[in-house]
């Protein structure tokens, strides 16, 4: 690296910016006030720095913004897609259990995911290709053949997707959610009006209803899905 280049990444204070202390900052940026809080110059702000120091590590906005999601992809377990040891259809509801959890942790992050492609920076290629890799290791290793591999890698990852953007946007999108027995009981709360002379089948299943967003509802979805997958 040049001298200049090096002059580049480093703050006001003279001491250098690092990828990781960039990223770090915009995804804190982002859980705090979601999307639209994040910019180079909102991340250059909260470093105490020059806007161009920030860019000069992060690139431009659109590369910031894939580079905090492949931070949070990151961390979403495959180990349970390449163990031979756990049946396929358990593997694939462990993954999405995991990646569940991740992007609830960020809530907004769903809403960055669906704005545009996920090919971040990252050294090795992007996380969310390794991620759909797995998936489709897994399925061939479930004996699905090639159509409904392509097919339900996709559904997977839509499935779960949704999920968390469904139950995110019943809160303020601002980690930490409440507890899952909480919202169960918000969403609940918010059905009691409902008029059961109009809509008599739908407030006979209130309770089933308001758990729409709970973890069993999300894995009983998946394993439908994952049945459906082995019947096509």
């Amino acid at each position: 690296m040049s001298e200049a280049e090096s002059a580049g990444r480093r703050g006001s204070a003279g001491r250098a910016l690092t990828e990781f202390e960039v990223v770090d900052t915009a995804l804190g940026l982002l859980d705090a006030g979601g999307p639209s809080a994040l910019s180079i110059g909102a991340v250059a702000a909260r470093l105490g720095v020059e806007a161009d120091a920030v860019s000069s590590v992060a690139g431009n906005r659109v590369e910031m913004e894939r580079a905090v999601i492949e931070r949070v992809l990151s961390g979403v377990p495959l180990g349970p897609l390449s163990d031979a040891g756990v049946e396929w259809s358990a593997a694939v509801i462990q993954f999405a259990l995991g990646l569940r959890d991740q992007l609830l942790a960020h809530p907004a992050i769903v809403t960055l995911m669906m704005s545009g492609p996920m090919d971040g920076p990252a050294a090795d290629g992007p996380v969310a290709r390794d991620i759909s890799e797995a998936l489709f290791a897994c399925l061939t290793r479930g004996g699905l053949p090639a159509q409904a591999r392509a097919h339900g890698v996709y559904s997977v990852l839509v499935q779960v997707l949704g999920a968390v953007a469904l139950d995110v946007a019943e809160t303020d999108g601002k980690p930490p959610l409440p507890p899952e027995s909480e919202r169960v009981r918000q969403r609940r709360a918010a059905l009691d009006d409902i008029d059961s002379a109009r809509w008599p089948r739908t407030t006979a299943h209130l309770d089933e209803i308001a758990a729409w967003n709970s973890v069993d509802q999300f894995v009983w979805s998946l394993r439908t899905l994952l049945t459906g997958m082995v019947a096509a």
